[in-house]
């Protein structure tokens, strides 16, 4: 697992843009993409990269990602980092949805709805959105920070 001391933003954005690239990069490669102000500046941020064992060479000199490194409290969905709150929840919301469900059924057979069972429903709602919503700022947060 890859900790924050060892990348810095930038150092994060050039493994980012690797990763998203899924092709061999030069330094000039990552200058432009990641918006670097000259390939030696590029060249170090590779460097420290493939020190921490995250990137190989191949015979041509150019970089190349080894895998997807793991970053505490995100999870890779395809070439994106997205934080494991945001997964956590969708386990409520997915239990929310069955709560709804079971007090639906209960109000369509004329059967009292319990408060234990408003209060659950309740509960999960919040959880639910306090997952959501520090998911997002997660994720907000890492976007500013690329």
């Amino acid at each position: 697992m890859i900790s924050d001391d060892n990348l810095d933003p930038v150092t994060l954005r050039v493994y980012l843009y690797i990763i998203k690239k899924d092709a061999p990069v030069g330094p000039r490669d990552v200058m432009r993409g990641v918006d670097l102000s000259s390939p030696s500046v590029a060249h170090r941020h590779l460097q420290k990269l493939l020190s921490l064992g995250l990137l190989r060479k191949d015979n041509y000199g150019m970089y190349l990602a080894k895998g997807k490194a793991s970053f505490g409290g995100y999870f890779w969905l395809g070439k994106n980092l997205v934080p494991r709150l945001v997964l956590y929840s969708l386990f409520f919301v997915g239990l929310l949805i069955v709560e709804t469900a079971i007090v639906s059924v209960h109000m369509c057979a004329n059967q009292p709805v319990t408060p234990t069972l408003i209060f659950l429903v309740f509960v999960t709602g919040v959880s639910a959105t306090l997952f959501l919503s520090e998911g997002m700022r997660l994720k907000r947060k890492m976007s500013e920070f690329l």
